[in-house]
């Protein structure tokens, strides 16, 4: 995987392709996207997929106003799970998540929080191109994942691992995870650490030793999530038991 922010690139004017599948979003500017079969047009806030292999042209309006971020990712990842057939332009709500997606690929340092991410991206934005399983049997699978989650909230928990134990894959685990629980086993092991944590307040450990515990990044990475689910930090949650 690569990512690439590119400003005033004259090289866009050529046509190319890529190995990799192309995903990204205008910053600034607008451009025409020159495919063998038609011309779609692109402004500051869309977005777009380009498949792997397909010769395109970028015609930016104003080259000196003109910059964009580009996600490429080898097909080899995702292949025979999800497919992208086409090119597209991505707009409104579409769009927003892709470059939300992307902008946490920039800043997330935990590989397996990456892949979550990136997954959930393919996931929302590819075709779907594998029959899965039978629907009860992954059903009760996915029950199994969940209950793994709950029996080792103290552990590491990685996408590899829970696909050790199920048997399906990545792409699979997170998809149907996420129609069961609403959210992907990443997130949802994120939740109960922190719910885990909150209850360990009430009991009077001291921050670092739950973060130390449940395996949070750091301090600030304990903050930062419990507030994202209680609305306050966890200093103030404690004042909130003493009085």
């Amino acid at each position: 995987m690569e990512i690439k922010l590119c400003r005033n690139d004259p090289h866009a004017y050529k046509p190319h392709v890529h190995n990799e599948l192309s995903l990204g979003y205008i910053l600034e500017g607008s451009t025409d996207l020159t495919l063998n079969d038609r011309i779609i047009h692109y402004r500051s806030g869309d977005g777009v997929i380009i498949p792997p292999l397909m010769t395109h042209r970028c015609a930016p309006n104003n080259i000196n106003h003109w910059t964009y971020i580009m996600l490429f990712l080898d097909p080899g990842y995702y292949s025979g799970v999800v497919s992208f057939s086409q090119a597209k332009k991505l707009t409104g709500n579409q769009a927003w998540k892709l470059k939300g997606f992307i902008q946490q690929l920039l800043i997330e340092k935990v590989p397996n929080t990456l892949e979550n991410i990136l997954i959930d991206l393919l996931l929302e934005l590819g075709e779907k191109s594998t029959t899965e399983t039978a629907a009860t049997n992954t059903s009760i699978i996915i029950k199994t994942i969940h209950d793994y989650i709950l029996n080792h909230v103290r552990e590491d928990i990685t996408l590899d691992k829970l696909q050790q134990i199920s048997g399906l894959n990545k792409f699979s685990i997170n998809r149907n995870f996420k129609k069961q629980y609403i959210t992907t086993p990443a997130a949802y092991h994120l939740q109960y650490r922190v719910a885990e944590a909150k209850r360990l307040l009430n009991k009077g450990v001291d921050v670092f030793n739950i973060c130390e515990e449940l395996r949070f990044y750091d301090q600030a990475h304990l903050i930062r999530e419990f507030k994202k689910m209680y609305g306050i930090t966890p200093g103030a949650y404690i004042e909130q038991l003493k009085g």
